[in-house]
């Protein structure tokens, strides 16, 4: 671990710039070198966490403050998750390794057997177990103490995305292919496996009440499933490819990233699309609510993050 020089109470300069009355503002945070490739949020809202190709991660207040850099990876950092209890992240790298540290940034422990980069990683709700997925078409499970729990095969390519449902049941797992697999997490069986779209599933992400399954694709669709793996809302045509998606906390918004650097929001109940938010200048790679969904974070290969209110 390298720590890099911190710049002490930096503020940046927030993009308040509304085209319309009521229409949501963003602030811009700048810390990375190269793109940011993924982000989340403590589970107190406090902190936002970014992971970058340049293999450093930064945290920062919701205002704009920068409150830590570490270099965690000496390769890209392409995934960030805390732990349910805050105490810890989760990094995914494409070293090849599992980092978990505290927000102080010790590195308390780092986890290897993937053959290749890891894309992306997930905390269980209970915070015992940490999820992984690689191109190496493997999910390794490890306890949060690094113990290998069970390795999950069967993947046809390589996994772009994993997630646990909120309840604890479920692992939902897309890949580099057109599926999206659906885990039980009590013997980690198949319990559904389904022909999300016609190219690549980029990501993956369960609602709050674990009812639902939302996959983003390179066919530039939007797809919501029941957990069951039967369809329930689709969206297509979009303008370019879907990079990334989240639900809102209550679960009545869905937001997605484009490939394009535009960032859209669909209401669920009405399928409508209600948000197009632009501002970023390449490709939306990371998105997530803050957990009491006042704002909408969003991460781009343009190295830039934003904070995204009054949606």
């Amino acid at each position: 671990m390298t720590w890099l020089p911190r710049v002490a109470g930096l503020f940046l300069l927030a993009a308040f710039s509304l085209p319309l009355q009521g229409a949501p503002a963003s602030r811009t945070f700048i810390s990375h070198e190269k793109g940011v490739f993924a982000l989340d949020w403590s589970p107190d809202g406090k902190l936002l966490a970014t992971a970058s190709l340049d293999g450093s991660i930064s945290l920062w207040k919701t205002e704009g403050l920068l409150v830590r850099r570490i270099q965690v990876h000496p390769k890209p950092a392409l995934g960030i998750a805390f732990s349910p209890d805050g105490e810890l992240l989760a990094t995914a790298s494409a070293d090849g390794t599992v980092a978990v540290l505290a927000p102080s940034g010790q590195i308390r422990l780092r986890i290897t057997g993937h053959r290749t980069n890891v894309l992306t990683v997930a905390w269980s709700p209970d915070g015992k177990l940490i999820a992984s997925g690689s191109e190496d078409m493997t999910v390794r499970v490890h306890t949060r103490t690094g113990s290998l729990v069970t390795t999950l095969t069967g993947q046809m390519q390589p996994v772009t995305a994993v997630e646990f449902s909120r309840d604890g049941n479920l692992l939902a797992i897309a890949e580099r292919g057109t599926h999206l697999l659906i885990r039980e997490t009590r013997l980690w069986g198949m319990k559904t496996l389904v022909r999300a779209h016609r190219d690549v599933v980029w990501d993956t992400a369960v609602s709050r009440d674990s009812r639902f399954i939302a996959t983003g694709s390179k066919d530039q669709s939007l797809r919501v499933w029941k957990s069951s793996g039967e369809p329930h809302v689709t969206f297509e045509n979009l303008p370019s490819e879907v990079w990334t998606v989240t639900f809102s906390p209550d679960g009545t918004h869905l937001a997605c990233g484009l490939r394009s650097g535009t960032t859209l929001v669909y209401n669920l109940a009405s399928a409508s699309l209600v948000h197009t938010l632009a501002g970023h200048r390449d490709g939306v790679l990371g998105i997530a609510w803050s957990p009491d969904g006042k704002y909408l974070a969003t991460a781009s290969r343009d190295a830039t993050v934003r904070i995204w209110e009054g949606l």
